[in-house]
């Protein structure tokens, strides 16, 4: 998909065909958690507990709310990009993906948990895609799509281990927590999850955006690093369901 997606923008480069944009920002931008989606149902085959329709659902319109909720209060509560207000981004960002995934837990469906990491990879999808496309739009220079291009190669390495990642964290403990007591209920666990993704969100954001040293900068990947092992312990219990052993028959 990456390929693709520098492909298109090299073509659109050569011929001026500036119609494909939008198609190689999509695949730029989809890459990344795209392919950590493959990677995660390899594993634990988290897509078989919600039917396509609801993932496709909250792919579509989970991470369009979120969006939606995330731009409101990011330009009502964040002055300047590139000000300390932007450690403010994982408290907000973090929230408004998980008004979807609220939403649906009300209402007693779904309650287990890896149908709650499935959804809410899938809202964390969409919103990622959606948000690298934004940011691709806003760097085109002129008549020029190849720094945009630099940006969805750039997010599409660090999205997995990002919006994917944190979401998915909150997920697994909230979802695991709510299918043990069999509702939805604030633990301390749950606000714990919520917190750390939402510190680290903002670390994210900050170490990219800030005026930092460049040592600092540095903890960047240590940011992302620390993220995917949150989220992979959270989610290690998860699995293809076993078949029952059935004793042999004799002939």
């Amino acid at each position: 998909m990456m390929a693709l997606s520098a492909s298109l923008i090299f073509m659109m480069e050569m011929v001026g065909n500036r119609a494909v944009m939008p198609a190689a920002f999509f695949y730029g931008a989809a890459a990344g958690p795209v392919a950590l989606l493959v990677a995660i149902h390899d594993r634990t085959r988290i897509g078989d507990s919600v039917p396509g329709t609801t993932l496709v659902g909250m792919f579509l319109f989970g991470g369009g709310v979120a969006l939606l909720l995330g731009g409101y209060f990011d330009a009502l509560l964040i002055s300047e990009k590139d000000s300390p207000t932007i450690l403010r981004v994982g408290w907000i960002e973090e929230a408004a993906k998980f008004v979807p995934l609220l939403a649906v837990a009300l209402t007693g469906t779904h309650l287990t948990k890896p149908a709650g990491v499935a959804l809410g990879l899938s809202c964390a999808t969409g919103f990622a895609i959606m948000e690298s496309m934004s940011y691709a739009w806003k760097s085109i220079k002129q008549d020029s799509a190849v720094e945009a291009g630099m940006v969805l190669f750039m997010r599409g390495l660090t999205t997995p281990f990002s919006h994917l990642a944190w979401t998915g964290l909150v997920c697994a403990v909230a979802f695991g927590v709510w299918q043990a007591r069999r509702r939805v209920v604030l633990t301390s666990a749950v606000t714990a999850a919520f917190a750390a993704a939402a510190v680290l969100h903002s670390l994210n954001d900050g170490l990219l955006i800030l005026d930092l040293p460049g040592g600092v900068r540095l903890f960047f990947p240590v940011v992302a690093a620390v993220s995917y092992w949150l989220f992979h312990r959270a989610t290690r219990d998860l699995g293809p369901a076993k078949l029952p052993e059935t004793a042999p028959t004799s002939v």
